[in-house]
């Protein structure tokens, strides 16, 4: 249930919540994480949420080689996680965490990286399409919208070369780009866990088989009434 230092933004909620929700997800499960942000946020975070401050949400990616552009997506989002800033408060919020906000946005526009659209495209091109992702969703529409990003970026280095750089890879030899480290992290820790399928969710460090990507809001509501207590709706 820990994460390294450096991807922190892998999680929302309280640090010292007393409870964990690990989500295993690869970019193609955009039903779990878009439904959850919709309907189990909103009981776990924010003014009046009945469990405030009870969870820790942790998003597990998952690369799985029978989708092949699915690690470009991985890459891209690790990189905006590298690019979080390291405030407590701006990391367990999730309007405000970096990878949470651009992880929404990549799932909801996944399928512009399936396979067939991809086919005839470099990894090159890819990472650059996945970079300009980046800089709208966490840039030009906070921006225009007069919200403020939260973003740790090096001095004078624009989002979307900041982006590239954690993805570009080398030029020579076969280490791959400045994310891999990051992406083997999730790799073991899904093969340490044995989780084969995504989504797969764990409660407190243990699978819970019954947590369905169709979950409504009330049946989220039931599910953390059961293992928190009444103190909710």
């Amino acid at each position: 249930m820990a994460l390294p230092p450096t991807l922190q933004a892998l999680a929302i909620g309280a640090a010292d919540a007393p409870h964990t929700l690990e989500l295993y997800v690869r970019p193609f499960s955009a039903k779990q994480l878009c439904h959850f942000d919709r309907d189990a946020v909103p009981l776990l975070m924010g003014d009046g949420a009945p469990y405030a401050g009870q969870v820790r949400v942790i998003v597990r990616p998952v690369p799985q080689p029978w989708h092949a552009s699915s690690t470009y997506l991985h890459e891209a989002a690790l990189a905006v996680a590298r690019l979080a800033p390291t405030d407590p408060a701006v990391l367990a919020d999730p309007k405000t965490n970096p990878f949470w906000v651009f992880s929404q946005a990549l799932m909801q526009e996944c399928s512009n990286w399936y396979e067939a659209p991809v086919r005839g495209k470099s990894g090159d091109e890819v990472r650059a399409e996945l970079a300009s992702l980046a800089v709208r969703v966490l840039g030009d529409e906070p921006r225009k919208a007069g919200a403020q990003t939260h973003l740790s970026l090096p001095d004078g280095v624009p989002l979307g070369q900041a982006v590239r750089e954690w993805t570009r890879v080398s030029d020579e030899g076969n280490t791959g780009s400045q994310i891999v480290p990051d992406l083997k992290y999730c790799v073991k820790i899904g093969r340490q866990n044995s989780v084969h399928v995504t989504p797969t969710a764990l409660w407190n460090g243990v699978v819970e088989p019954s947590i369905s990507s169709s979950f409504t809001q009330e049946q989220w509501a039931d599910f953390f009434r059961e293992r928190i207590g009444s103190s909710g709706p």
